[in-house]
């Protein structure tokens, strides 16, 4: 990396990112966390209590807001980015000039061990690794990225800039958005867990011949699954970002920009609103909704519809506040417990008088 403070600017002052150019312009060679501060480095820094060690290391930029700008004293040797949101600062910033490139390929554009059906018209701008398959009437968006080992099955879509990580398969049908990004071993599509029983208790499959659509700008993490609808469509709509190793099984409805932590688990045809955040191993029972801007914690198991929005912990699901204060009387269950025993004792003698 070699770019000056005045291009960062330039780069992010039309999105709003990046506000103020304040100082000198300097030469930027890596950007760096606040404990790598550094000469020449590009720091980002929300507090104040990280200011003074990155000002003793003559950082070359430093991103911050403007209320910590004002307090900053500018040397020679350093530039001030101001930003709104440093966070989202940050992740343009880094996106840009500090990511992954996945269009760098070791293997070309198109490698000779990908099998690819004659009826897919591969975009020119395409990456397509190591033993990758992509069957019949695929349709891919321009840019993508498919790496090693992964499958597309027949009539699948893929939009525009999506990336896909290795061995990672989208099965037939189902349809991804553009801007989506699939890491290691996704399964979108699988059948879901749709069987009849008989008198014997013996499974007989119930053919799951729906789809998936996600929607654009998602992330899904490794090893997560998304089940196929029995009849129509299980959905993830826009903006959504699913850790690893979650489930979604089949119908489920998962709307805009909802956040699924690691091990998130969702029944069939359940339905979560928009910007519902479930934290790490979230449990999740079939036909169940969740309302628009809930926040599920604290392994929480919802065995039934939550009516009204909020924040909800354990299981089963409980308001925050409730649960906050149950959690406090468990903690002294054996306490409670030796006082109501004596308690009992003493009631049981009085009724002796």
């Amino acid at each position: 990396m070699n770019i000056l403070s005045s291009q960062i600017y330039q780069d992010f002052k039309e999105q709003g990112f990046i506000v103020a150019h304040l100082g000198t312009d300097t030469q930027v060679t890596g950007i760096v966390p606040v404990e790598a501060s550094a000469p020449g480095t590009l720091v980002f820094v929300e507090h104040a209590k990280y200011l003074p060690a990155v000002l003793d290391a003559e950082v070359a930029v430093i991103v911050t807001t403007a209320e910590l700008a004002e307090t900053i004293k500018l040397t020679n040797t350093a530039a001030i980015l101001v930003a709104p949101n440093v966070r989202m600062a940050m992740a343009y910033i880094r996106q840009k000039y500090a990511d992954r490139d996945v269009y760098d390929s070791e293997w070309g554009r198109v490698h000779v061990s990908a099998v690819i059906h004659e009826s897919v018209q591969v975009p020119s701008d395409a990456v397509i690794g190591p033993g990758v398959v992509i069957g019949a009437r695929v349709q891919l968006g321009a840019g993508v990225v498919i790496m090693a080992n992964s499958v597309i099955e027949f009539d699948a879509i893929i939009g525009a800039r999506t990336v896909i990580y290795p061995s990672c398969v989208i099965s037939y049908d189902c349809h991804i958005g553009e801007d989506c990004i699939l890491k290691a071993g996704c399964v979108i599509g699988s059948d879901g867990q749709g069987f009849a029983q008989d008198e014997h208790f013996h499974h007989h499959r119930i053919p799951q011949t729906g789809r998936v659509v996600i929607g654009n700008k998602v992330v899904i993490g490794s090893v997560t699954t998304i089940d196929r609808a029995t009849y129509t469509e299980t959905k993830v709509h826009d903006g959504t970002i699913i850790d690893a190793q979650c489930h979604l099984a089949h119908n489920v409805i998962i709307e805009e920009d909802c956040i699924l932590v690691a091990q998130t688990g969702i029944a069939g045809s359940s339905h979560f609103g928009k910007r519902v955040i479930a934290s790490g191993q979230t449990g999740v029972l079939d036909h169940v909704y969740v309302p628009d801007d809930t926040m599920l914690l604290h392994r929480a198991g919802v065995h039934s519809s939550i009516k009204e929005s909020g924040i909800y912990a354990y299981g089963p699901a409980q308001p925050f506040k409730k649960y906050t204060k149950n959690i406090a009387i468990f903690q002294r269950l054996s306490e409670v417990w030796s006082r109501l025993k004596k308690l009992e004792k003493q009631v049981a003698e009085l009724s002796k008088l």
